[in-house]
């Protein structure tokens, strides 16, 4: 009877440690990539959120510990996503190509591309768009155009009105604590009075416009009631619009906002001219 006893505690040992390793067993096959049920393939994206002087990873499999096998520049457009992306843990690592190199990237940097666009001008952009996060103003008023300074519009509809500063002022322009009429709220029509750093809170930098969910290349993103006169105003310029999705669902994605940067060639080089910021208003 002993041993029948001693048998079955056995036998009982060995139940629980099998039941236990196959847990561990499903534990690490749940860390495993998994495909997403939502397919990307065959869209245009360009490279965002990486600084300028910084490059875009390209991996030869989904996972940042993956042999890099190129590097996409931090100007990068065109870059085709050629298949449905992989979910690795918080990050999802799409298959790319960008001319003749393909790999694996993490989808972060990406965002849609809306139109074509030169990288020479793509790369001004970007300098412009760091310098204006980082709230460079030194590096702001060198990107400045040296003859027509950088008009700044608080909404779609440009005006002869709104002020434009020369690249020489730009460099204190967080420091002056002068009250500026930018023009009239949209809705209310109360006069816009601010300094320069909350015109620039308000009306500039608003949001992380470094990661935007699409990217548009003289095209219009962003649509709400305020007519949009850029073409007409600025016909030697070429705009790129950062543009933010709405993400509020009780606003019916109302809430979105949108950066264009408006930027004219003299002698070769890109140089801003005027920045207008966009949003849905009432």
């Amino acid at each position: 009877m002993r041993s029948l006893r001693q048998l079955l505690g056995i036998f009982l040992v060995l139940c629980v440690v099998l039941g236990s390793g196959h847990a561990q067993a499903e534990d690490a096959a749940s860390s495993h990539p998994h495909r997403l049920s939502a397919a990307t393939p065959h869209a245009t994206y360009a490279v965002v959120n990486v600084t300028p002087n910084d490059v875009l990873n390209v991996r030869a499999r989904p996972d940042a510990a993956s042999p890099v096998v190129g590097r996409i520049p931090p100007y990068g457009v065109g870059v085709h996503i050629s298949g449905p992306g992989e979910h690795v843990r918080t990050a999802v690592w799409v298959p790319t190509r960008y001319k003749d190199l393909t790999g694996w990237v993490n989808s972060q940097y990406l965002a849609r591309q809306v139109g074509s666009l030169d990288e020479a001008v793509s790369a001004r952009a970007g300098q412009v768009m760091w310098a204006l996060k980082q709230k460079d103003m030194e590096t702001f008023s060198q990107l400045a155009h040296p003859d027509k300074g950088v008009r700044f519009s608080p909404y779609a509809y440009v005006r002869n009105e709104d002020l434009v500063f020369r690249a020489a002022d730009m460099r204190n322009l967080m420091l002056d604590q002068a009250v500026h009429s930018w023009g009239y709220f949209d809705g209310s029509g109360r006069p816009i009075n601010l300094t320069f750093d909350a015109y620039f809170m308000k009306f500039i930098y608003d949001a992380d416009f470094t990661r935007p969910q699409q990217v548009g290349y003289n095209t219009v993103i962003g649509r709400g009631n305020t007519i949009n006169n850029i073409a007409e105003f600025y016909p030697n310029a070429i705009f790129i619009e950062y543009h933010l999705e709405g993400m509020d669902p009780q606003r019916s994605g109302m809430n979105w906002r949108s950066l264009r940067l408006l930027l004219e060639e003299q002698e070769g080089a890109w140089y801003l001219v005027g920045i207008v910021h966009d949003e849905w208003t009432i």
